[in-house]
């Protein structure tokens, strides 16, 4: 199963970190030397070669057994509720955990038993690290698809508000040039001969008295006369009786009213 393997370097033996290892677990004051003084009643007397290979069993040992119970932190692994002492028991090796930690491949802290960079460096396996890198091209391409939508959306949206704008300029440029209509003008009154009944209107009554003739009866009668007589036609007949008013057609300006006392006698009656 996938969880029972564990990726290990051919050139493990020689890694200048398990020559470390071995050299803590070899020294004469080390929990290891201890160990084998106090439980074997004598001094160790392997080779360094011989630690080295015993390092290198027990570091499959471990990382085979925190891999199977730890948890993936990032590229880290963290093994919650462990101590360096717990690896010296999953190692069967006293002081292995120490010696680990010397060297950087694991850190106590209060949650646990970290081993740094585990998933980058030596433990991946192959499911795994296909796993990983399909993940990974996924992310590309989503990433790349999206690129590509922006860039179609940005030009599609340019393209839309171009021709909306030219659309707006067609416009405008057809109201501009189109011919501006002309003010229509109202019907002109038509001309027509002197009306039945035609006489002096309240609007010429008012008008004289506000200008100070009189005289409008006689004034009125000389005009329908003229009109009849010469077939004038005119398109208001009030403006035209008006007319011929301010200008005296019937010349009673010069001539005093019948019945009107001689000017000796208003003198006289004013003195």
């Amino acid at each position: 199963m996938a969880g029972d393997w564990i990726k290990m370097r051919t050139d493990l033996y020689r890694d200048p970190k398990v020559c470390v290892i071995a050299d803590e677990l070899m020294a004469a004051d080390g929990e290891l030397a201890g160990y084998v003084s106090q439980m074997k009643q004598r001094d160790m007397t392997v080779t360094r070669n011989v630690t080295r290979n015993a390092t290198v069993g027990s570091l499959v040992t471990v990382w085979g057994v925190m891999r199977h119970r730890g948890k993936r932190v990032e590229r880290d692994l963290l093994c919650r509720g462990v101590t360096l002492s717990i690896i010296d028991d999953v190692s069967d090796m006293p002081g292995f955990g120490a010696a680990m930690s010397v060297v950087g491949w694991a850190v106590e802290t209060d949650d646990g038993v970290v081993f740094p960079n585990f998933f980058d460096d030596y433990n991946v396996d192959p499911a795994e690290k296909k796993s990983l890198a399909a993940a990974e091209r996924q992310r590309r391409y989503r990433e790349s698809k999206k690129q590509k939508e922006d860039v179609t959306r940005d030009v599609t949206r340019d393209v839309t508000v171009t021709h909306r704008e030219e659309k707006r300029r067609e416009e405008e440029y057809k109201d501009a040039s189109a011919p501006v209509p002309l003010p229509t003008r109202g019907k002109k009154p038509k001309a027509t001969t002197l009306p039945d009944g035609f006489g002096i209107s309240e609007r010429v009554q008012r008008w004289a008295e506000e200008k100070g003739h009189n005289r409008l009866a006689q004034r009125l009668e000389h005009f329908t006369s003229y009109a009849k007589r010469s077939g004038k036609q005119y398109a208001d007949w009030d403006e035209a009786f008006m007319a011929a008013i301010r200008e005296d057609w019937a010349k009673l300006s010069n001539h005093p009213q019948q019945g009107a006392a001689p000017q000796s006698v208003v003198r006289e009656w004013a003195v």
